[in-house]
């Protein structure tokens, strides 16, 4: 506004005050004037109260007790009535600076001194006791979505109308409520799948660590026993093979003591020393004997055989014994390995979660789509 319109503006309004108002707004001089104003109540109220009256506000809030002393409440370090008292105290404040700075100036340099500098700093204390008091009442921030997702981690134990009461307040989009649950759930699968399937595969390879360790004892064991069997073998060969040839010296020995009687015999006939009938009866007896050698050798011949076949008998007989033995121990150790297992594929196998899960967020999803009205038909 020029100087000439100002002086018009007062001349019409027909009063010398306004003249001299519209001319000191112009020249900026009345902005000047309150601006020394204001420093002057300033430098005036620092003179009279000093830095104290500022640190006595912070000092409620740092030491209620001094505004009244009284027993505080477990969950929190302000009593009620102590909050109330703070209150007032800044209250009473807030006041005594508007009667030295003006109401405007007064209540600007407290409050929002409070509310903006102290806001950080009263969060966790004063206004946290506040926001307890409150919520133990009336609290009522609704749930995120990280409750969507928490309860989808357990969606299998959790009734569908007690989820759905939980996550109806929620302000996500319905099918972002569904989606969180899905993630939620999927992960309950894994965590329940997962065990299983680390089950199983520690299962398998102790199963195949055991059976290994059989096969690798019981190759050694073989082994022994091969071992021990060719030496008994040896000894038995040894045993037999003394008694034939102790049998046979003996009647090779008789049987070359008949032959020499023969010759003696032939050479005493030849020269008319025996008559025919003497020569004719030890001709029978030396016969007679040589037979008996005869099936006394055949005897013999028998026995070792029979001693041979009934050794080898036992022999085999232990062996497959042996055998037999052994492949118990490994069937038995395999079944019990395999139960372990079967029962681990067994609970996979029964497992009725996934069918569960699927219809337990489906019809959640539908509770809270029929709520608001609206979302995707995901039959």
């Amino acid at each position: 506004m020029s100087l000439t319109k100002a002086v018009s503006s007062g001349l019409k309004s027909g009063s010398p005050i306004k003249i001299f108002e519209e001319v000191v707004d112009l020249l900026g001089a009345k902005d000047l004037t309150e601006a020394s104003s204001r420093y002057l109540r300033l430098k005036i109220l620092e003179t009279l109260v000093g830095e104290k009256w500022v640190r006595d506000i912070f000092t409620y809030f740092e030491n209620p007790d001094l505004i009244e002393a009284i027993a505080k409440p477990p969950a929190i370090p302000y009593h009620p009535r102590q909050l109330a008292g703070i209150y007032f105290k800044v209250m009473d404040k807030t006041v005594e600076a508007s009667a030295y700075l003006g109401e405007e100036m007064g209540s600007e340099a407290i409050m929002e001194m409070i509310s903006e500098s102290m806001s950080s700093a009263l969060e966790s204390n004063y206004n946290a006791a506040l926001q307890t008091i409150l919520n133990v009442w009336r609290g009522c921030l609704p749930p995120d979505l990280s409750v969507a997702q928490a309860m989808g981690m357990r969606i299998d134990s959790v009734d569908t109308k007690y989820a759905t009461s939980i996550l109806a307040p929620t302000s996500a989009l319905p099918y972002s409520i569904l989606e969180a649950l899905t993630q939620g759930a999927n992960n309950r699968l894994q965590q329940l799948y997962t065990n299983l399937d680390n089950a199983y595969g520690e299962l398998i390879a102790q199963k195949n660590a055991l059976m290994r360790s059989f096969l690798t004892a019981f190759s050694e064991f073989y082994l022994t026993l091969i071992n021990d069997l060719v030496f008994d073998c040896m000894y038995f060969v040894e045993r037999v093979e003394s008694y034939a040839n102790t049998a046979c010296t003996i009647i090779l020995e008789r049987l070359t003591a008949r032959l020499d009687d023969l010759n003696a015999l032939k050479a005493r006939y030849d020269v008319n020393l025996v008559d025919d009938e003497t020569y004719n009866t030890m001709l029978l007896e030396i016969q007679a004997d040589i037979q008996a050698l005869s099936d006394t050798f055949d005897r013999i011949k028998t026995e070792v055989n029979n001693l041979i076949s009934d050794y080898m008998s036992v022999i085999d007989a232990t062996t497959e014994d042996i055998k037999t033995l052994l492949l118990n121990y490994l069937s038995d150790a395999e079944n019990l390995a395999n139960t372990h297992i079967n029962s681990v594929v067994s609970a996979i196998n029964s497992l009725t979660t996934v069918s569960d899960i699927k219809a337990k967020v489906k019809e959640i999803y539908e509770r809270i789509r029929a709520y608001r009205e609206c979302g995707f038909d995901y039959s």
